[in-house]
């Protein structure tokens, strides 16, 4: 839905790196290129300042990668943080809902 601008998507900059480190750990390099491409063909890249990695530390979350994913979510103005593990985002700014859950909200294509 992202590539075909029905949604806006945000990829934290650091997602890129351990994106083209699994492809390339589990397949090759043009593999992990061409994945990498469609990323930044189809996505915007979610960074953040210093004040943002700080603000992410502050988080009430257990895990650093993802106070990271929810401060990059709520400094870009995402309504929605897409994810396997919705329980992992309990104290997170910006609401988690997992993949089937938005997919649910769109009427099937027929």
């Amino acid at each position: 839905m992202v590539a075909e601008g029905k949604l806006t998507g945000v990829c934290p900059a650091h997602g890129l790196t351990t994106l083209y480190y699994l492809i390339r750990k589990h397949g090759s390099k043009r593999e992990a290129e061409d994945a990498m491409d469609r990323v930044l063909d189809h996505f915007q890249i979610g960074n953040l300042d210093a004040e943002g990695w700080r603000e992410a530390r502050l988080l009430s979350l257990d895990d650093f990668e993802d106070a990271v994913v929810a401060t990059v979510a709520k400094a870009s103005g995402s309504a929605l943080i897409v994810t396997r593990n919705v329980e992992d985002f309990a104290g997170s700014p910006v609401p988690a809902i997992s993949p089937a859950d938005l997919l649910g909200q769109f009427p099937a294509k027929t």
